[in-house]
């Protein structure tokens, strides 16, 4: 289905109130000292509530066909290998809708350059933790967004253990992605985020075992993005809770994250990555 944006949705200015701070994962609480070289960041108030829902339903319009009214968010699937995916829900647990829109990209990117340039993520030099040694005296030119917008829906217990996100690399070779970007779409943050006494409140015992009651309906409740060491040290998490109009970014390469389970409400986002070339754009012609 075509989509119709209006020409005026997610104008370049953030809003007014937006604020940006860096994880410094050396004196985060608990602290990730493996970690500290590593980049990783948040943009508060990147976007209004009014945007947010208006580019939910943009997405959930893209999936509407002529024999269903409803969105049709499938289950999301892992990356197995030579563009190969593959359902496994022990892993991953979501619905996903895939839009296609470097319109709606470029829009986000016009939004996010004025960060970018700040944080020098536009011309990655010797950047090492980002790059990894394939960018040791290798220039990095940003190009754009990936188009692919994956939109995903957490709710009923559901989750994406941890894992690391791998560099896209386009087919023609000549860009491949450096950073993650995670737009939450909702959420209230760490407010009301007592996960401890949510815990209490719903687990029951059944035949001497606990098992947790996931309430599908109210205000969201848990979700976090959480950055972890390694796989047997989940309980040293350095966590950022879904926001309404928040902005995760962070880089590809070493560092290990998943999103907790929600065990109350639905919980959305927006994925893509952020793209690379040696190429400097301002130097290749259009013609």
């Amino acid at each position: 289905m075509a989509l119709h944006v209006r020409p005026d949705f997610l104008p370049p200015q953030a809003p007014q109130n937006v604020t940006t701070s860096i994880i410094d994962f050396a004196s985060t609480n608990p602290p990730i000292p493996r970690y500290k070289r590593n980049f990783a960041a948040v943009i508060d108030n990147f976007m209004t509530e009014d945007e947010c829902n208006e580019l939910l339903a943009l997405a959930e319009q893209s999936s509407l066909s002529a024999d269903s009214e409803s969105p049709n968010w499938e289950r999301a699937m892992i990356n197995i290998g030579g563009g190969r995916q593959a359902l496994a829900t022990d892993v991953r647990n979501c619905g996903r809708i895939i839009l296609d829109s470097p319109d709606i990209a470029g829009r986000l990117l016009a939004r996010l350059n004025p960060f970018f340039r700040r944080w020098e993520m536009d011309r990655l030099e010797d950047r090492l933790p980002v790059t990894g040694l394939a960018g040791r005296e290798t220039i990095y030119y940003l190009t754009r967004l990936n188009e692919r917008l994956r939109f995903l829906k957490y709710v009923g217990g559901e989750y994406f253990r941890p894992h690391w996100d791998a560099n896209y690399n386009t087919p023609d070779g000549n860009e491949i992605s450096l950073f993650t970007i995670h737009l939450y779409l909702n959420g209230e943050g760490e407010e009301g985020q007592d996960l401890q006494e949510v815990l209490k409140q719903q687990s029951m015992e059944v035949e001497g075992e606990e098992f947790l009651q996931v309430d599908t309906q109210g205000e969201l409740l848990g979700g976090a993005t959480s950055f972890i060491p390694s796989w047997i040290e989940e309980d040293k998490a350095v966590r950022v809770w879904p926001k309404t109009g928040r902005v995760l970014v962070f880089q590809q390469n070493d560092l290990l994250h998943g999103g907790d389970s929600v065990y109350r409400g639905t919980k959305y986002t927006v994925r893509t990555d952020v793209m690379y070339s040696k190429k400097n754009p301002a130097t290749v012609s259009t013609r």
